[in-house]
């Protein structure tokens, strides 16, 4: 097996906001938490809103909401029948068959059924195969917006990707640390891969030949042969390999390196890399039709960057709500994307491109102007890509490998693993005990009249959970939420899982807990029962 020479080129110079005519257009808000914004390619947008909210909000080119799709469902009415139950899962991220028919949604997890069923699920800061319960993939269908099939992957999925050719969806599963792929016509998973720890970002080339994984809590990559399903893996790209693009023509890969503020740039010849400095924990990222432009989020710096393919710089930054943390590309109106964790969509327009007809129902028509106010061609009026030709055997490369599939998991020191929720992690120190999670002295609660008054103790048996999150921010957030309802919540952080419990009842009675959140709790307030 040869060893890959990589010669790495980093770029240390940050350009500087250029006016590239982006401007925002529409923002859009509501009962949403967006983790993800994904376009079908035909003027539907799914917006995964993460855990809490359980929901999938679908948009048309019109910025209008035209379906809520709630994650609830009977796994027993989708052949399973061990689970003859109702379950709530946690939307994260979505991928669409090519022709955007079917959305594939993963859930981060599953809550339902008794005080023996998902009583494991797993957490941005877990690790490990059999430890936590596995989650389910969703196939929605785009046009009834009906969740048509139920897929078991493993724990925590997050990523999702549909091969051009239509013949898998592969799932990056956080927690258990491996690749689900499912056969698209036998709806099933017919293989699960070992990758490492904190898989994510997944993209398949144009020829469905291979696929390419990151492995986020390493400095490495994963390579698989969609024909057998075997695993080599390139070592050596960066700190904490989070989001992957390639290009059109499938020469080029990009990357996020979530703990470098950096992107790379690969040959997938050569295997030259590039890197560019970008905004402070870039995120997710998007790649125009015709591989001209990449459009990516910056989490904490609230801005998304421009970045030119071909000369691979920054042709603008544009600031955003707080934490945008998923974007997508509509190469119609040349449109970005952009949803924000904190409560957002916006939509940016690229370039002066005027619309002589609006959009209608959705409907593809729509005649464009793409010419600025000095009469020049704008950057956004995007050229079709030269039709790709699919290679020969003897044309597709090998990867000059440097580590074996049979390895075992590299397990690299990490320090409060909140990857997910703009946190970092170190490679140079490990911290063995997790600091004390405290409640801001400063949080001065509403006074509010409360449905029932309960005590609210946390060593009883059984718990009425309304929400576990990795950032205690968000757990005192939804303590001030169950208080608008009229219910008085706390919450506890279990340091063996780093998450924060939002709870709203205790009781050593199982059936008194269920029957005193069957009365007290609204029909829009998702909960399960914990037992302790």
């Amino acid at each position: 097996m040869l060893i890959m020479a990589s010669c790495w080129i980093t770029s240390n110079a940050f350009a500087g906001s250029v006016d590239s005519s982006l401007y925002l257009k529409k923002t859009i808000t509501g009962s949403i938490s967006p983790k993800s914004v994904v376009h079908n390619g035909n003027g539907v947008f799914f917006a995964q809103n993460m855990m809490y909210r359980h929901t999938v909000t679908v948009y048309n080119r019109s910025y209008k909401k035209i379906a809520t799709i709630k994650d609830k469902v009977n796994p027993a009415d989708f052949g399973f029948d061990q689970y003859d139950f109702s379950v709530r899962g946690g939307p994260v991220e979505c991928a669409f068959s090519h022709g955007g028919k079917y959305a594939w949604v993963s859930n981060y997890s599953l809550s339902g059924g008794d005080s023996t069923q998902f009583v494991h699920p797993g957490c941005d800061n877990c690790s490990g195969t059999g430890k936590y319960d596995s989650s389910f993939l969703y196939k929605i269908d785009v046009a009834t917006k009906k969740i048509e099939t139920v897929i078991q992957v493993g724990a925590v999925p997050k990523y999702v990707a549909v091969s051009p050719d239509d013949k898998w969806v592969l799932v990056t599963n956080w927690s258990s640390g491996d690749l689900s792929i499912i056969d698209t016509d036998k709806e099933v998973e017919v293989k699960r891969l070992k990758l490492g720890t904190f898989p994510r970002g997944i993209v398949v080339d144009p020829f469905s030949y291979y696929a390419y994984a990151t492995v986020m809590g390493s400095t490495k990559l994963a390579r698989v042969n969609l024909s057998d399903f075997s695993v080599n893996f390139i070592k050596d790209v960066g700190k904490g390999p989070r989001h992957l693009c390639i290009s059109p023509d499938g020469k080029w890969l990009y990357l996020t390196l979530n703990s470098e503020n950096k992107i790379a740039k690969i040959d997938l010849e050569t295997w030259e890399v590039t890197k560019l400095k970008v905004g402070h924990q870039p995120r997710s990222m998007t790649i125009s039709k015709d591989g001209k432009y990449l459009y990516l989020v910056n989490y904490n710096d609230n801005t998304f960057s421009k970045i030119s393919t071909e000369n691979f710089n920054v042709l603008a930054v544009t600031p955003t709500k707080t934490h945008p943390i998923g974007v997508t590309y509509d190469d119609l109106k040349q449109e970005v994307w952009v949803a924000c964790y904190s409560g957002y969509i916006q939509v940016f327009k690229d370039s002066m491109i005027v619309a002589e007809k609006i959009p209608v129902d959705d409907q593809l028509e729509t005649d464009l102007l793409a010419v600025d106010f000095e009469g020049k061609a704008s950057v956004a009026q995007l050229s079709n890509p030269e039709e790709i030709q699919e290679p020969s055997d003897t044309v597709v490369p090998e990867v000059a490998i440097n580590e074996s599939v049979q390895e075992v998991r590299e397990m690299l020191p990490v320090r409060r693993m909140y990857l997910d929720f703009g946190k970092t992690f170190s490679f140079d120190e490990v911290e063995s005990k997790p600091k004390a999670i405290q409640k801001p002295q400063n949080k001065v609660m509403p006074k509010i009249k409360y449905k029932t008054e309960v005590a609210l103790d946390q060593d009883k048996s059984f718990l009425v959970i309304v929400g576990s999150f990795g950032v205690y921010e968000n757990a005192i957030s939804m303590v001030d939420i169950m208080a608008t309802k009229g219910l008085k919540a706390a919450y506890f952080t279990k340091p063996d899982k780093d998450l924060n419990y939002v709870f709203v009842y205790a009781s050593d009675d199982l059936n008194e807990a269920k029957e005193w959140a069957n009365a007290n709790i609204s029909g829009d307030t998702e909960y399960w029962v914990m037992h302790q």
